[in-house]
């Protein structure tokens, strides 16, 4: 079915977000991240109010599906299969994928997975991606990342590919955790989320791109992301 919707001047932009640091976290009662700027800097150019709707990242694309929300916020990546049926606005960012392993494993090098069992968690981006990249792994799918770390604790995953900046995830995990590989998937660019022919994706987009010519893209990518590399296709657009 497809949505019509206007862009909702001076009302509510109801934003699903998944809790997970450096996008969306909270210190001391202080809502902070990268994914977080960046959706109420948005929704100031829509001339709306954001509002967040904490969700699961399984949770996220049925909420929409049902008008629970307005937008996905969290680190979703673009794919074919999502294409068909949502619509995405333009990247925003180009994350970084990590596979997390206990301390005392033998991987080091993306080489290193083949012929291991690598856990992903199960409806998010880094399972698809694993299947599609790596042919040569056996995968394990976890309902969450607390499930993953425990498959790695009880010996049944060797690895856990996840989103980078998996800091609070090492820092909880009940066994020592380390992260030996981590690298830039241009192949994967961070977008928002809207339904199929909403209106505001145009308008999305050109906030974005504004965001990008006028340095505030790039000030709030360096807040939290100052010692990774520029993505050579923001480069391009002149950020």
């Amino acid at each position: 079915m497809t949505a019509q919707a206007s862009a909702p001047v001076g009302g509510t932009l109801r934003i699903g977000v998944d809790s997970a640091e450096p996008a969306y976290y909270k210190t001391d009662g202080v809502t902070k991240g990268f994914g977080y700027q960046m959706v109420r800097s948005v929704a100031e150019g829509m001339g709306a109010e954001p509002e967040f709707v904490e969700l699961e990242f399984n949770e996220l694309f049925p909420a929409l599906e049902a008008g629970k929300i307005d937008m996905i916020g969290a680190q979703v990546t673009k794919t074919e299969e999502a294409e068909r049926k949502y619509d995405f606005s333009a990247p925003y960012f180009v994350t970084y994928v990590s596979f997390l392993a206990p301390k005392d494993s033998p991987i080091r090098s993306r080489v290193g997975v083949s012929g291991k069992n690598i856990v992903v968690v199960e409806g998010t981006v880094q399972e698809r991606y694993l299947e599609e990249q790596y042919r040569r792994v056996n995968v394990i799918k976890a309902q969450d990342a607390d499930a993953a770390v425990q498959s790695m604790r009880s010996g049944e995953a060797d690895a856990f590919l996840w989103r980078p900046y998996a800091a609070s995830i090492i820092r909880e995990a009940p066994i020592p955790l380390t992260e030996p590989i981590r690298f830039q998937a241009e192949e994967a660019p961070i977008v928002f989320v809207v339904r199929e022919g909403d209106q505001r994706k145009e308008q999305i987009d050109g906030i974005l791109e504004d965001m990008i010519l006028n340095g505030e893209w790039l000030k709030i990518k360096t807040d939290y992301f100052e010692a990774d590399p520029l993505s050579e296709g923001f480069r391009e657009k002149g950020a």
